[in-house]
Formats: C-alpha cells, sequence, structure tokens
C-alpha cells in the first residue's frame, strides 16, 4: 500500500485549486518527476522568464545556432539551474526517465546538443524547481490545494501555456466525472 502511495504523484500533474493564492503556484500546472519518501519534485509547466534559451545559451557560454524558444520559470528552489522535461525519445548524460513517455535531464551535454540542434520531439527547458518535503505535500493534498492530472504529449508541449491549467482542469474535472459512471 505505501509504495502504491509512493508513486501516486510520479509522472503526473498537479494543477493549482483556485483556493492557491501563492504567486509562484497561483493557476500553476507542475509536472512531477520525483516522488519518494524523501520528498517530491516537480517543473512549473505554464509560467514563463522573460529569458530565452538562446540568452541561457549566450550565458552559458554556448554560440546557439538554434531559434530563441520560451524558458520556462520550474519552480522556486535553485533558479540557476536548468532542468529540461522532454520525450523519452532523447537522451543526454543523466537523463531520467520518469516514464515511458517523458524525461529529465540537467547537464552541460543536454545544452551542447541543443545548441548544435539535437532535439528531442518534445520539450521544455525550465529554470529552476518545486520541491516539497515529504509531509508538506502530504498537508497540501490534505488542504485540497492541489488536483492530480495525467496531462498527454499534447498537453504538455502544445497546449498553449496561457490555457494549460484551464485544459487541465478540465481534463480532471472529464478523469472524476467518468470515473463517477464507470
Amino acid at each position: 500500500m505505501e509504495a502504491q502511495a509512493q508513486h501516486k504523484l510520479l509522472g503526473k500533474c498537479l494543477v493549482a485549486r483556485p483556493n492557491v493564492q501563492d504567486a509562484m503556484f497561483k493557476r500553476s500546472v507542475v509536472f512531477v518527476f520525483e516522488h519518494t519518501h524523501s520528498g517530491t519534485a516537480g517543473l512549473i509547466l505554464n509560467k514563463t522568464l522573460p529569458q530565452n534559451t538562446h540568452d541561457l545559451l549566450l550565458s552559458r557560454g554556448f554560440n546557439p545556432s538554434v531559434p530563441k524558444e520560451t524558458l520556462w520559470r520550474g519552480g522556486p528552489v535553485n533558479q540557476n539551474s536548468i532542468v529540461m522535461l522532454h520525450s523519452t525519445d532523447w537522451r543526454s548524460s543523466n537523463t531520467l526517465a520518469v516514464n515511458k513517455r517523458l524525461a529529465v535531464t540537467s547537464d552541460d551535454m543536454m545544452l551542447f546538443k541543443y545548441s548544435n540542434g539535437d532535439t528531442p520531439r518534445g520539450y521544455k527547458f525550465c529554470a529552476g524547481t518545486a520541491i516539497w518535503h515529504p509531509q508538506q505535500i502530504k498537508m497540501e493534498m490534505a488542504n485540497n490545494s492541489w488536483l492530480i492530472v495525467d496531462l498527454d504529449f499534447t498537453d504538455i508541449f502544445e497546449t498553449d501555456h496561457r490555457q494549460l491549467w484551464d485544459r487541465a482542469v478540465e481534463k480532471t474535472a472529464k478523469t472524476m466525472i467518468d470515473k463517477l459512471f464507470h
């Protein structure tokens, strides 16, 4: 039972309920890439930063030959770290497969490959991560701060970030209704 509960968030998205007022997490959709007895880690998928991937590469000493793309606010912790959420058709030196569809990577090789046009089918570069202590996530879940939803490739990589929260809420509602009638 504990092992099942341990993994119920892994690979899912946390969707902030309307009662969440913290500026970082209000109307946020967070992909959970780690969920263990030690804590939970995720990436905010729908908040942009003023910098872009071209700025990021230049600041890290790369000479990018790729177009400028959105840089996402992954979370409030370690905002200088860059994590790529991506499809599993691509790997780098420290890629962690979250599930059969999605993986995360954070290393210089990732930036080198990207700066040379070697990219996965779907990806988002995120600055920082969202981290919860085990008791903190349990408390937030008990306080109904988050909905849990399984978003697909299109939702994560192709839905306009301004619509992602609404899309995630709709998908959660549909899932709940489907469970009631099946």
